[in-house]
């Protein structure tokens, strides 16, 4: 039979030996939580001032870049006049903001992520001929408010043609051009879409809308056939004191990412 010495000291024994062993192991490997980047969006209002879902390309871009950067991006979504200025005050990365001279001295872009194109949707009863923005001369064109349309459409707003800004919401801008408050309404979409494909979407869109306004049956809407500008970078972009190479780092994962989608 032990002593009670010899039963301490056994115990004594073994409680070193796992000691040991335990600091003879790896230390357990840490788990870092992907680093939160600020995302800034312009918003898209539906017919009731709601924010809309987001598209689904943009949803699909967003989640491969999180994946491929190895972040979470915390989306926060503004009129565009205040997603840019916070933008510019140094609160997180934008999507979305089209690139001025201005703008491009004041933030830093990335590569471009998508294109779109911008159209220009009239009633089906008073379409007019269009290849440049001279064809505007006199009209009046329903936009966004606070979005930039490119230097050229900057320069003869309100000059050229005049402006009628409205807010981020498809459904009230087209209402406005059936009721012929507008002549045309700018309209970006993607640029995979083409005038028809668009013409058909938003006819079935704006049907209702216009049954509710007493809009002749007769009466559509139309996307007249040559886009106001086509190709426009969808860029990311951020204040340069904010870019610890985050934009360096977009532009590589979407090179990756357009290469896998060409090795398809």
């Amino acid at each position: 039979m032990s002593s009670a010495g010899d039963l301490a000291k056994k115990r004594a024994f073994l409680l070193g030996c796992a000691l040991l062993c335990a600091t003879a192991l790896p230390p357990a490997r840490a788990q870092t939580a992907p680093r939160t980047i600020p995302l800034l969006l312009g918003d898209a209002l539906d017919a009731k001032g709601k924010q809309k879902p987001m598209l689904a390309w943009r949803r699909k871009l967003f989640d491969q870049l999180e994946q491929e950067l190895g972040v979470t991006f915390d989306i926060k979504v503004y009129p565009w006049p205040r997603a840019e200025r916070n933008a510019r005050e140094g609160a997180g990365l934008i999507f979305g903001l089209p690139k001025t001279p201005e703008r491009e001295r004041a933030l830093r872009y990335s590569d471009a992520a998508a294109s779109n194109t911008l159209w220009l949707v009239t009633r089906s009863d008073a379409t007019f001929p269009f290849q440049r923005l001279y064809d505007l001369r006199g009209k009046t064109v329903g936009a966004v408010r606070g979005y930039s349309y490119g230097d050229e459409f900057e320069r003869q707003r309100n000059r050229l043609f005049r402006v009628d800004e409205d807010i981020a919401s498809r459904a009230s801008r087209l209402q406005r051009l059936l009721l012929k408050r507008v002549d045309a309404v700018l309209l970006y979409q993607p640029s995979w879409e083409t005038a028809p494909e668009i013409e058909a979407n938003i006819r079935g869109f704006i049907a209702p809308y216009a049954r509710e306004l007493g809009i002749p049956p007769a009466v559509s809407l139309s996307v007249l056939p040559h886009p106001v500008q086509v190709e426009n970078g969808q860029h990311f972009a951020i204040a340069p004191g904010q870019d610890d190479g985050l934009i360096e780092r977009i532009n590589a994962a979407l090179a990756r990412l357009r290469k896998t989608v060409a090795t398809r």
